[in-house]
C-alpha cells in the first residue's frame, strides 16, 4: 500500500474530506521578536514600532525623549503539530505500512500470498489422489488411502498456515486502520510572516506607516470509508475462502478411512465428488464486491489474490488551506484628556490584499507537488480595514498601561477556489466554502520602569480557527528586562484558554548599541517542542 505521510511534512497539510463546510478566520498573534518573546503580549507594552501591529494608541505612550523608529525587517514561524499529526504519520509510513505490505508481498517470503499459494497447489494435489480412487493403478486400498491421507494432511498443514497467516492480517489490518483513524481529522496549522514600520511617536500627534505580509495555513487528516474498506476486506475475504475448506480435511479422513475399510466403489465415488465439489468451490472462490476509489473490486477470483494490495488507488487526500494577508497601514495617534485622565487613541486604517489557498491531492499521488498546482488554486481580494485601540497610563508615578485594541474592524468572508483532486483519475473537483477577515478584541495591562516591563495580554473574545485547528482565546503574560538600555532579557507565556494542553513559553533576548536593536525569540510547547514552536528575528534603528 503507498501512503505517503512525507506529503503532509512538504505540504504543511493532511488529508481531507470531501468540502469544507465552515468558515474560518485567524488569531491575534503578531509575528514580531519582542512580543513573541514576551509571551505575544504588546496591547499595553509595545514600544514605538512596534504599537501598529498591537495598538496605534501606544504611539502616544512614548517617553519624552522617544523619537524616531525603523523596523526592517521583523521576520518570524510559527509551526504547530498539537496532535503530533507528522510523527504519527511517518510512524505508520515505517512501521504498519511495511507490515501491512509484507503479507501480500510475493518476493517477502513466508507470508499471506504465499500461504494461499500453497494451500491452492496442495489442494490439487488432493483432487488428484481423489480422482486415482476409482482407478487401478496397481496400489492397494490401504496404500491409496495412506496416500490420500498424506495429501490431506499436506493440505491440512497449508490450510493451518493460512489461517496463522490471516490472524496476522487480521491483527495488521486493524493496527493500521486503528492508526489512520487515530490520525484522521487531526489539524497541523502555522503561520509566517514578514514586516516593516517607520514610527514617530508624540502625545499631540503621532504617526506610522507599517507593511506587513502574514500566511496563516491550515490542514487535517480524514481517512476515508472506501480506503477503510479496501483494507479491511482482505481479511473478511481471506475468511471466507477458510470457511469453505473448514470441514475438507475431516471428510477426506473419514473416506480414507472407508478405502482403507474397503467400502463399496458406489459409496466412495459419492463421497469423494462431494468432497471434489467443496475444493473445486474453495479452488475457484471469488469473495463479495468491495466499493474502493476504483469502485467495486473482488479480493479474491478464481482462488487467487486478483488485487494485491501493493498499489491500491486510494482517494484519503492531502488539502491545505492558506490566508495570506498583505496589508500597508497608515497609523495615527495623539492624547486626549477624558474625565481628567490622559487618554491616548490611536487608529490605523489599511489597505489589505487578501490571498487564499486551496491545494488538494490524493494521499497515494506519486507526483512531485508542484508550485504551479498550488497557484492555480489561488483567489485574490482587496479590501480596507481599521485598527483602533486606547491606552492610559495610571498610578502613583504612571508606571502602570492599560490597554485595549479591536483589529480588523471590517468583516469579510473570502471565497476559497473549487480545486481539481491532483492525483484523481476521475477529475475530481472539490468545491471550496470561504475563509473569513473578522475583528478580533484584546486587553492588555503593564507595568514598566527604566529596567523592567511586565505584561499581560487577554484575548476577549474567542478567535474561530483558520480552518481545522482549534478556536483560540489566548492569555499571556510576559517580561523584558533591559541592562543599560543596551541589553534586553525576555521571557513569556502563553496558553490558548478554548483548548487544553496548548501552552507555550518563549524566551528572547535583544542588542541596543547606539540605537541598534537587534532582536531575537523563540517559543515552544514545554511539554513536547513538536505541538508548537516558533522563531522570530527583528532588527531596527530607534533614535
Amino acid at each position: 500500500m503507498t501512503i505517503k505521510p512525507s506529503l503532509l511534512a512538504t505540504a504543511v497539510a493532511a488529508i481531507s474530506a470531501l468540502s469544507v463546510h465552515s468558515a474560518m478566520a485567524t488569531s491575534f498573534l503578531p509575528m514580531d521578536a519582542r512580543g513573541l518573546a514576551m509571551g505575544d503580549t504588546g496591547v499595553a507594552s509595545a514600544k514605538r514600532a512596534h504599537a501598529p501591529a498591537y495598538n496605534p494608541s501606544l504611539l502616544s505612550q512614548a517617553r519624552s525623549n522617544d523619537d524616531f523608529a525603523i523596523i526592517f525587517p521583523s521576520v518570524g514561524i510559527v509551526v504547530a503539530d498539537e496532535e503530533e499529526l507528522i510523527d504519527s504519520a511517518n510512524d505508520i509510513a515505517d512501521i504498519t505500512v511495511p507490515k501491512f505490505e509484507d503479507l501480500f508481498d510475493d518476493a517477502s517470503g513466508s507470508n499471506f500470498t504465499s500461504a494461499v499459494n500453497d494451500v491452492q497447489v496442495s489442494s490439487t494435489a488432493l483432487v488428484d489422489e481423489l480422482n486415482s480412487l476409482g482407478k487401478s493403478d496397481g496400489r492397494t486400498d490401504a496404500q491409496k488411502a495412506n496416500d490420500l491421507r498424506t495429501a490431506n494432511q499436506n493440505f491440512a498443514d497449508d490450510l493451518n498456515e493460512v489461517d496463522k497467516q490471516l490472524s496476522e492480517v487480521n491483527s495488521v489490518t486493524k493496527e493500521l486502520t486503528d492508526a489512520l483513524n487515530s490520525i484522521s481529522g487531526d489539524p497541523i496549522r502555522g503561520r509566517a510572516g514578514v514586516g516593516m514600520a517607520v514610527a514617530m511617536p508624540g502625545k499631540k500627534f503621532a504617526a506610522a506607516l507599517s507593511v506587513n505580509a502574514d500566511v496563516h495555513f491550515s490542514g487535517r487528516t480524514i481517512f476515508t470509508g472506501t480506503d477503510q474498506n479496501l483494507i479491511t476486506a482482505y481479511g473478511v475475504a481471506a475468511q471466507g475462502y477458510l470457511d469453505i475448506a473448514q470441514a475438507i480435511p475431516t471428510d477426506i479422513g473419514t473416506l480414507a478411512d472407508d478405502v482403507e475399510a474397503g467400502a463399496s466403489p458406489t459409496d466412495i465415488q459419492t463421497a469423494a465428488t462431494s468432497i471434489q465439489d467443496s475444493l473445486d468451490e474453495f479452488q475457484t472462490y471469488t469473495s463479495d464486491d468491495v466499493e474502493t476509489a476504483d469502485g467495486f473490486i473482488k479480493i479474491f477470483e478464481g482462488g487467487e489474490i486478483s488485487n494485491p494490495a501493493e498499489d491500491p488507488n486510494l482517494d484519503s487526500r492531502v488539502e491545505i488551506i492558506a490566508m495570506a494577508i498583505a496589508d500597508v497601514g497608515l497609523s495615527f495617534s495623539r492624547e486626549f484628556t477624558i474625565a481628567n485622565r490622559k487618554v491616548a487613541i490611536g487608529v490605523t486604517p489599511k489597505l489589505q490584499k487578501i490571498e487564499t489557498y486551496h491545494y488538494i491531492t490524493e494521499a497515494d499521488n506519486e507526483d512531485d507537488i508542484e508550485t504551479s498546482d498550488i497557484e492555480d488554486s489561488r483567489a485574490t481580494y482587496n479590501h480596507i480595514n481599521l485598527d483602533i485601540g486606547a491606552s492610559m497610563r495610571f498610578g502613583a508615578s504612571n508606571q502602570w498601561m492599560l490597554g485595549v485594541v479591536a483589529k480588523n474592524l471590517i468583516a469579510k468572508d473570502f471565497d476559497l477556489s473549487d480545486t481539481p483532486v491532483q492525483g484523481n483519475t476521475n477529475n475530481l473537483v472539490i468545491e471550496g466554502d470561504s475563509v473569513s477577515l473578522k475583528p478580533q478584541y484584546r486587553a492588555g495591562v503593564s507595568y514598566s520602569n527604566n529596567w523592567v516591563t511586565l505584561a499581560g495580554d487577554l484575548d476577549l473574545v474567542e478567535n474561530d480557527p483558520i480552518a481545522y485547528e482549534q478556536a483560540t482565546q489566548y492569555a499571556a503574560i510576559g517580561a523584558e528586562f533591559d541592562l543599560y538600555e543596551t541589553v534586553q532579557l525576555r521571557a513569556g507565556y502563553r496558553t490558548n484558554l478554548s483548548a487544553s494542553n496548548s501552552e507555550v513559553v518563549s524566551i528572547g533576548f535583544g542588542l541596543s548599541p547606539f540605537g541598534l536593536h537587534i532582536d531575537i525569540a523563540a517559543l515552544a510547547n514545554p511539554s513536547d517542542y513538536k505541538k508548537e514552536a516558533g522563531v522570530a528575528l527583528e532588527t531596527g534603528f530607534y533614535f
